[in-house]
């Protein structure tokens, strides 16, 4: 399995049996630089849950990636024996209800039995339960295959609410790093400050990974070969365009219900149902 090591191999056993691991990397000056950085390409702060991917300029976006990337590049890469990390962005939760992330995996970008991808999430801003921090459900990446893209619905959505009991919030200080394993299911809650929560995120991969892409096509799932530049050069949520298609497999994403969730995510065995005493009589009696 090619997976990101760290050249500490603590990090990543615990990378890979948690699905997350978190460590410094931003020193105070590099964290205001990059708020610096944000505050001069926004005249005004955006509303809701807002990421600079999100702008309809591709080339400004591959810009303000490129800006992100000096500073992050070499801080993380000497930390790692094999990263390889794609495009970076600035992520920003206003306060309020727009703000709010709804329980989800992240896109698989790799074919996921053969490796993995991950997403290096650092907050510019202390973290926590008040300011939209990230909230995990510990230990989820590798509980339930799935298939993740921009039409491939989150089997868990349906029981959000049922799930988020389970989910625990990652406070962490501004510049701390959460790398984590997309297949890891998580969250993140109202804003419930004054002030915008700030963070840059970057997707990654380990060196030498083939990036993939999923989409539903009918019945069936589609792989694509994708790269890098896909995500700046086109709209991903538009479908897979350009690319190369690999195959096309039958594969359902099962919503689960909460009994279903309990026995895969949690260990649990469904509660035997009691018979009831005339039940039991009769059925003794018959024996």
């Amino acid at each position: 399995m090619n997976i990101v090591r760290f050249k500490d191999t603590v990090l990543t056993a615990e990378l890979e049996t948690e699905g997350k691991v978190v460590f410094p990397l931003l020193n105070a000056d590099e964290i205001q630089e990059l708020k610096k950085s944000f505050e001069e390409l926004h005249a005004e702060f955006p509303e809701g849950f807002y990421a600079t991917t999100h702008a309809k300029d591709k080339a400004w976006r591959k810009q303000v990636s490129d800006e992100i990337i000096k500073t992050i590049q070499k801080r993380a890469e000497p930390l790692f024996e094999n990263i390889h990390l794609l495009g970076g962005a600035f992520i920003s939760k206003a306060p309020g209800e727009k703000g709010i992330l709804p329980l989800h995996q992240d896109w698989n970008i790799v074919d996921e039995k053969e490796a993995r991808s991950y997403n290096l999430w650092i907050p510019l801003v202390d973290v926590n339960e008040h300011n939209g921090a990230m909230r995990i459900l510990e230990r989820s990446h590798r509980k339930q295959e799935t298939y993740r893209g921009p039409n491939l619905p989150p089997v868990l959505y349906p029981i959000s609410e049922e799930v988020d009991q389970y989910m625990i919030s990652l406070n962490m200080k501004a510049g701390e790093a959460l790398l984590y394993d997309h297949a890891l299911w998580h969250s993140s809650p109202m804003n419930q400050t004054e002030v915008l929560r700030l963070a840059i995120v970057f997707g990654t991969i380990p060196q030498g990974a083939q990036m993939k892409f999923y989409y539903q096509k009918g019945s069936v799932i589609e792989e694509y070969n994708s790269k890098p530049n896909f995500f700046f050069d086109y709209d991903p949520e538009d479908g897979p365009k350009v690319l190369e298609k690999n195959k096309e497999f039958d594969f359902e994403n099962k919503m689960l219900n909460k009994e279903e969730f309990e026995k895969i995510y949690l260990g649990r065995k469904p509660p035997q149902k009691k018979e009831s005493a005339i039940f039991s009589f009769l059925k003794r009696k018959n024996k």
